[in-house]
């Protein structure tokens, strides 16, 4: 099996995808902005010890902190707990929730410190560090390809790699992501709907308690009767359950409705079929068993936000909806000015924008916009306008 990395960067966001056998295996996007995911560093401050959870309240400076569970403490002598007002550097083992602080561990973590770094605060050193989540990907994927926008993030992954495999720097108009066929996979893991190689078809609905994902045969072949199709059609759907699974950060209590089986063996079969599957994924995974219904339960832990909650918000009736943040329009806005402008001989370059989308761009996206402007070699005019629904470019 072949690996590929493909990275695109932009100022304070990263996305980063693994394909095999040129299917996309693993996507990652980090932003500067965005909550703390598996794999981030902090120095923290110890609050205090909790008996009964067996280890320590840590402030990490976000809204809820953390916790250092005994097992992940730095060894202390006599095997003593840090005292409260202790620095410590951690890592983010599984991201917050809304009603839960972030997991994390001192155990292993070299961070380097500044001196005059003061706790709580999160630690820099960019994603393709040591210890970032950008390395974990490239040491689970072992790529023989690497593909990157930017030069700099190009060499340290080289270094990263000690220069094993094929390293090329993607310097075209077209955007990396898009030019990869990427783009297209991204927006469809926001969709509910993803096929099935045998015509049937998944649908997944995060919701605030569990995600639920229903198997559909679609127009998959029914020859064999309807037991056997029903075997087929699941089988079918395991691997792409757990690429859904690994794509969109689904986590928590998850229930998958499979096609019904009567025959108990063909449930185990399933079964198996979904722990092997998810043996390699990750984030750890619990699959329990095939009722006779269809349903099976199974959890995963939360160690990185899902994918919709780092592209979008929720919107509509009481929030059941969601819709791009302004944010990811942002960048959204940002690789099309790339697109459509870079070579042009046009003599102004104008990003028609919604209110919240030029905001975005003006303020949070405001370095990302410059280095878009150095790379076009002149400036990018963002105009609010009310009338736009997201953004419009305009060369002129």
């Amino acid at each position: 099996m072949t690996a590929e990395l493909v990275v695109s960067v932009l100022p304070g966001e990263l996305r980063a995808a693994v394909l095999k056998d040129d299917l996309l295996d693993e996507l990652l996007i980090l932003r500067d902005d965005a909550p703390p995911q598996a794999g981030d560093l902090f120095l923290a401050r110890v609050q205090r010890f909790d008996k009964g959870l067996d280890g320590a309240f840590v402030e990490l400076g976000l809204e809820r902190p953390g916790l250092l569970p005994r097992r992940e403490m730095p060894e202390g002598p006599g095997g003593s707990v840090p005292p409260e007002g202790t620095a410590l550097a951690v890592k983010v083992l599984r991201a917050p929730a809304e009603d839960k602080g972030a997991r994390v561990s001192a155990k292993g973590v070299s961070a380097p410190v500044p001196k005059d770094l003061k706790a709580p605060a999160r630690l820099g050193g960019g994603p393709g560090g040591a210890q970032g989540p950008l390395s974990a990907l490239v040491a689970r994927a072992a790529p023989q390809r690497v593909v990157c926008d930017d030069a700099a993030l190009l060499k340290q992954l080289k270094d990263l790699m000690a220069g094993d495999g094929d390293f090329d720097l993607h310097s075209t108009a077209t955007p990396l992501f898009e030019a990869e066929g990427l783009e297209a996979e991204i927006e469809g893991l926001l969709s509910p709907r993803a096929g099935l190689p045998s015509g049937g078809f998944l649908l997944i609905e995060p919701g605030q308690t569990l995600t639920a994902i229903d198997v559909n045969a679609g127009r998959s072949d029914g020859r064999g009767g309807a037991e056997a199709q029903a075997k087929a059609v699941n089988l079918a759907a395991v691997p792409e359950i757990a690429r859904q699974l690994r794509l969109r950060g689904l986590s928590g209590l998850l229930v998958v409705d499979f096609l019904a089986m009567k025959n108990p063996l063909d449930r185990k079969a399933v079964a198996a079929a979904l722990r092997q599957a998810v043996a390699d994924d990750p984030e750890p995974c619990q699959v329990f068993g095939v009722s006779p219904s269809g349903l099976l339960e199974m959890t995963r832990r939360r160690g990185r936000l899902p994918l919709h909650e780092i592209l979008c918000r929720p919107c509509g009736l009481a929030g059941s909806g969601r819709e791009k943040t302004p944010e990811t329009l942002a960048y959204e806005a940002l690789r099309a000015t790339v697109a459509g402008a870079l070579g042009q001989a046009v003599g102004k370059i104008t990003l028609r924008a919604a209110p919240p989308v030029a905001s975005a761009l003006k303020d949070g996206q405001a370095e990302a916009l410059a280095a878009v402007e150095q790379r076009l070699g002149r400036a990018v005019q963002v105009a609010a306008d009310p009338l736009v629904a997201t953004y419009e470019l305009v060369l002129g």
